[in-house]
């Protein structure tokens, strides 16, 4: 990692502790992953933070998300917390991490640099206040609010998917725009909604006011996503770029082994799926696909692609497709129009396919 300044010396040396953790066999494949992209992107900022030339406001913004990310990475680690919700909280933080590099170009208008870090301090703020809600014991008022922290962290996860969308190459400069202001409205309410400080009356305000904008953001998503064009790869492709993109983005993976249960072989029977990792194509109509099993084991398996897509399509329906995995989506969409012409129907995928 380059130069550390003064003011992220303590930082930095709690990412190492996290990296070093995420190196646990008990660690996931996904988790592991997540903290090391995140820890490339902050080490790539801190490049910019220590280049004489960067603004100062734009060196104090990268300053403050920076020890903001690794702080967020070092509480998901904390113990108690449940992995499916720790593995949310690290791929929150990927993504949010992913448009660093927007924030310090100086290329970036200031109104987009500003909703950017806006939106990953209060993504950020979500993520610490609900931090001690993990626990589900202690009667009917804690389950309650462990139900509606989870409702949060599950809705910064998409606020997380747009800020990635923002950070792509094929989004253009007007649809970044109009991704980062609505995500900035959309965290700032959420941020109230979160805020135990708040009058139960404005928090129910803030929570519709927060449904409404984030409806307004999948949307987007779903409008920059369509607007590209289905993309002309054969089904192997699609299909394995959809599974990675959904073995990613689904942190529950109860949800997965779920929707998949019916395609796993026998031998992961005795010890279970703990974690779906990487998928890659092995031929014209099948997937190899490696998962961590309950014991911390790998082992890999070929999945045929048509139930595979089928039971991805299950998992995550249409209307909530592009808001979980981002442009990535538009790869399921490819999946199932190839799989229609085969006569295998992919449900409410084909559906949202037929619209591009």
């Amino acid at each position: 990692m380059t130069e550390v300044p003064a003011e992220l010396a303590s930082s930095v040396s709690e990412l190492t502790t996290v990296l070093e953790e995420a190196e646990a066999p008990d660690a996931s494949p996904q988790e592991r992953e997540g903290v090391i992209e995140s820890a490339k992107e902050i080490a790539a900022a801190l490049e910019v933070i220590n280049d004489p030339g960067t603004p100062p406001e734009v060196r104090e913004k990268l300053i403050g998300i920076v020890k903001q990310m690794i702080s967020a990475l070092d509480a998901a680690r904390a113990p108690g917390v449940p992995p499916e919700e720790r593995a949310a909280v690290i791929l929150i933080v990927e993504r949010c991490t992913s448009v660093l590099r927007v924030i310090g170009d100086p290329a970036t208008p200031r109104e987009l640099r500003d909703h950017l870090a806006n939106t990953i301090d209060q993504v950020y703020d979500v993520l610490m206040s609900s931090a001690d809600a993990y626990p589900t014991q202690g009667g009917n008022a804690a389950r309650s609010r462990a139900d509606a922290a989870q409702q949060s962290r599950r809705d910064a996860a998409t606020i997380g998917v747009a800020l990635e969308t923002v950070g792509r190459s094929e989004t253009s400069e007007g649809s970044r725009h109009g991704l980062a202001e609505t995500a900035d409205e959309a965290s700032s309410s959420l941020q109230e909604d979160s805020d135990p400080r708040v009058s139960e009356e404005e928090r129910e305000e803030a929570r519709k006011e927060a449904d409404e904008q984030l409806a307004r953001l999948n949307e987007q998503m779903k409008k920059i996503a369509l607007a590209q064009g289905l993309p002309d790869v054969p089904l192997g492709e699609a299909a394995e770029v959809c599974a990675n993109a959904v073995f990613k983005s689904v942190p529950d993976d109860r949800a997965l082994t779920r929707g998949l249960e019916r395609l796993t072989p026998e031998q992961w029977d005795d010890e279970g799926v703990k974690d779906f990792w990487k998928a890659r194509e092995s031929g014209t109509d099948s997937l190899d696909v490696q998962a961590q099993l309950q014991n911390n084991k790998y082992d890999n398996a070929p999945f045929e692609v048509a139930p595979l897509v089928t039971g991805l399509a299950g998992v995550v329906p249409a209307d909530e497709l592009f808001g979980t995995v981002g442009l990535p989506g538009l790869h399921c969409l490819q999946s199932a129009r190839h799989l229609d012409q085969q006569g295998v129907r992919t449900g409410t995928w084909l559906e949202l396919a037929e619209e591009a």
